[in-house]
């Protein structure tokens, strides 16, 4: 009998704090809920900051918006800021992904006019070999930053790939598949950027 106790008793008390630890975690997740919002929120805003400079950002009106399209290099939804000036679609921002680079997907946010020019780009977030791979992060190099104001005619366009192979942007010492993966995931983001106008023209 006593043993059934000590069983019983056992159960009732991994029960209880169970339930104690549950009702903690739901009640700190209430709370902090609209603050995380709003510390994300921030967040973006910041790294929007980060691809279009103030003195044209605050010159915009911005509405976010989830999208997948296979231009922005994978299936999974991606956020996108279009930006209005005089309600007209000027611009738009847009997560996306080289899947290609040397050590897996590189995740870069792109800026551009709808007539294809680059307004900026920043990488994410990436795996490239450190000392090597890694010049695409504005931390390491201010490689990135050589796209600014480049304008991207077609998917054919000759101009936008390495100068190594042709093109007129400029890849760094020691590695080629990184910059290039790069390179290629801008110019297909670019290109989505320059099909939004006609996009919001059909749903009208």
């Amino acid at each position: 009998m006593k043993k059934y106790q000590k069983i019983l008793q056992s159960a009732f008390l991994i029960s209880f704090f169970s339930t104690i630890s549950i009702a903690s975690v739901v009640y700190i997740n209430s709370i902090t809920k609209n603050k995380i919002i709003n510390q994300q929120e921030q967040e973006k805003n910041i790294l929007l900051e980060t691809v279009v400079p103030s003195k044209i950002y605050n010159t915009f009106t911005k509405k976010l918006y989830n999208i997948q399209n296979q231009f922005l290099g994978d299936n999974k939804t991606h956020n996108l800021w279009i930006l209005f000036k005089n309600q007209k679609l000027e611009a738009a921002v847009v997560e996306t992904t080289a899947p290609d680079g040397y050590s897996g997907s590189i995740n870069i946010l792109v800026a551009a006019y709808c007539n294809g020019k680059i307004i900026g780009a920043r990488v994410l977030s990436h795996k490239e070999t450190p000392g090597i791979g890694d010049k695409i992060d504005i931390s390491i190099s201010n490689w990135i930053t050589k796209f600014n104001n480049i304008v991207v005619s077609s998917l054919q366009d000759k101009n936008f790939r390495l100068k190594k192979y042709g093109g007129q942007i400029e890849q760094f010492t020691g590695a080629t598949i990184t910059p290039q993966s790069v390179t290629n995931a801008i110019k297909k983001t670019v290109i989505f950027i320059k099909t939004i106008p006609t996009i919001f023209n059909q749903l009208k």
